[in-house]
């Protein structure tokens, strides 16, 4: 019996959208807002739309637009965080305000690690109400 190779779904030819990762840190003021700390990571990265298993995570936070990407594993230099803030940068994600693109910032919700093929991570991103 002959092992049989399977290749990659996913190889570096999809990764083709680029995102950046953001930290917020607690403005210094008596309301409760956030600033942009720092830009905390950038990766090219696949994004699709959500599966079932991501819509039932999303049940119950009354997401309006949600987004799942794959992402390379960096094997330690970064891993995604719910405290962290993505921005995907495809103009479906966006809008153009007086001819400059403005991009969608959206809230890290679930981070899943692929078991099967360890070279990439999955993130499920929800639209973030300002």
């Amino acid at each position: 019996m002959k092992p049989q190779f399977n290749s990659n779904k996913i190889g570096s030819g999809e990764l083709r959208t680029p995102v950046i990762f953001y930290e917020y840190a607690p403005d210094d003021s008596p309301f409760p807002t956030e600033s942009e700390l720092t830009q905390v990571y950038s990766c090219f990265g696949e994004p699709y739309n959500a599966s079932m298993k991501d819509l039932e995570i999303l049940n119950g936070t009354g997401a309006k637009k949600s987004v799942t990407i794959n992402i390379r594993d960096t094997f330690g230099e970064y891993y995604p965080s719910t405290e962290h803030y993505a921005e995907v940068q495809d103009y479906r994600y966006g809008k153009l305000v007086d001819g400059v693109m403005v991009y969608d910032r959206f809230s890290v919700i679930d981070v899943r690690p692929n078991l099967t093929n360890n070279d990439f991570i999955t993130v499920l991103l929800v639209v973030v109400d300002k």
